[in-house]
């Protein structure tokens, strides 16, 4: 018998604001083998109330919810919620599951927990619960049963990312998704990043999949096919593409394909993220002249002792200007990537990203708190440091998890949002006021979508 699926997306982040392609992907798994679905998603806000009559009226069987670190007690809370209005199976995956197990599976709300990548052990969940056979031997599952933590050991990793289906967007209100972004569809043609920073849990996974290829790319047909599918449905509400792989450039040669081909097959102005060490001024021009608009650019930290020997970065100041500098010269407009607050940061460690933004002249600035998570390298260094809080924090843009020596999070959040009026002023103080105000409303959504209008109608009247 075919059962009803309730997916959950307790999403809390203020910006981006996007879908969560890992649930898209299990949406489409369980409706490929005959299931009804439904998605609660929390992105553009949600109220209990809404949560409990659509749990009602849709009466699932099973609950599948995501969980980054960010919103896990908000994840917590909807699975509570569920467990008060009818015993429905819940399992938790994501981030947050995989890399601190023990305290999510500690959770009463939550029966199940899936480690590491679950589309195969979840389409073999939906399997076994059709037909009513037991589910506490299913790899990458960590199972409640009789009062005992069954704990499956891990799946191999998806070797052919070309065997997935294509994410579904239409369990989401996916036209909202493109508004508020003002026309921006995102894709992912990637899994695994090969390098070591110790703020990402991407070494903690390398770690756990040892032994295994971790980074995996999917084949330029099967990514077009998906962008054609996505173009074709949403062709009125779609301006431009944004790949969110973490190096979008990390295999040359299949770049060189995707430049060859993208222009006569999507045609779709794009966006990516670059790393210093991976990319050339060579694939700088062909990106261009395939329709990238914008590059942006990791530069984290301007002190080379905090980005090199803290956050392992691997790259000098100069490397890094210079290829600002390589994308400016191929006509792409340039994004960087900083953060404020990293252990040991100071004053100075600060005042040197701000000028190291400067030098690089980026069209662009992005900035965040630092936090640090479980399964890295410098969550162990804060924790030894004694340096933790008790509750996690929900933004990476007004809070931190940790206690910082040299800073109070009321002068980190005064620092984040003056940092772009501080890049720009000397050179384009017009952005730099833009800048300065859209830090400080940013916060607010009534703000962020008047915003969007705007971008909108300007785009419109340039036509």
């Amino acid at each position: 018998m075919d059962m009803k699926i309730l997916f959950v997306y307790p999403n809390i982040v203020e910006s981006p604001k996007d879908i969560s392609t890992g649930l898209a992907v299990l949406a489409s798994i369980a409706k490929r083998a005959g299931h009804e679905i439904s998605l609660i998603d929390s992105t553009f806000g949600i109220s209990d109330l809404e949560i409990t009559e659509k749990i009602k009226a849709f009466n699932p069987d099973l609950v599948a919810i995501t969980a980054a670190t960010n919103d896990f007690e908000y994840s917590c809370h909807i699975a509570s919620l569920i467990k008060q209005i009818k015993k429905i199976p819940v399992i938790a995956g994501g981030f947050h599951p995989t890399i601190a197990p023990d305290e999510v599976i500690s959770k009463d709300c939550f029966d199940m927990i899936c480690i590491g990548e679950g589309e195969n052990s979840f389409l073999e969940l939906l399997q076994k619960m059709q037909k009513n056979n037991p589910i506490d031997k299913i790899q990458n599952l960590w199972v409640k049963k009789n009062g005992k933590i069954i704990k499956n050991p891990q799946r191999e990793l998806i070797k052919n990312l070309d065997s997935l289906p294509f994410p579904d967007r239409e369990i989401f209100d996916y036209r909202k998704y493109l508004e508020w972004n003002h026309g921006t569809a995102t894709f992912l043609s990637t899994r695994g990043c090969p390098f070591q920073c110790t703020y990402c849990i991407n070494h903690f996974l390398m770690k756990m999949y040892k032994g295994q290829k971790y980074v995996r790319f999917r084949s330029i047909d099967n990514l077009f096919q998906e962008i054609k599918q996505v173009l074709e449905e949403y062709k009125d509400s779609i301006k431009n593409i944004e790949f969110y792989d973490d190096t979008f450039t990390l295999d040359e040669n299949r770049i060189k394909e995707f430049c060859q081909r993208y222009p006569s097959e999507i045609g779709i102005p794009f966006n990516i993220n670059v790393r210093v060490n991976a990319i050339n001024s060579d694939l700088f021009k062909e990106l261009k002249k395939a329709g990238c608009i914008r590059v942006s650019i990791g530069i984290e930290s301007g002190d080379e002792n905090i980005r090199n020997n803290i956050l392992k970065r691997d790259m000098t100041n100069q490397q890094i200007i210079d290829t600002f500098k390589a994308a400016r010269e191929a006509g792409l407009k340039t994004y960087s990537f900083n953060m404020v607050g990293i252990p040991f940061e100071t004053k100075e460690s600060i005042q040197k990203t701000i000028d190291l933004n400067k030098e690089c002249s980026p069209d662009y600035v992005g900035v965040s708190i630092f936090n640090a998570f479980k399964g890295t390298e410098i969550y162990d260094i804060c924790r030894k440091n004694s340096w933790l809080k008790e509750d996690y924090s929900k933004s990476y843009f007004r809070d931190s998890n940790i206690n910082h020596p040299n800073f109070t999070i009321k002068e980190l959040r005064k620092i984040r949002n003056n940092f772009g009026f501080n890049v720009f002023k000397s050179k384009k103080p017009f952005r730099a006021f833009v800048d300065l105000a859209d830090r400080n409303l940013s916060q607010l959504d009534s703000y962020i979508f008047i915003r969007s209008k705007l971008i909108k109608k300007m785009s419109l009247l340039k036509k």
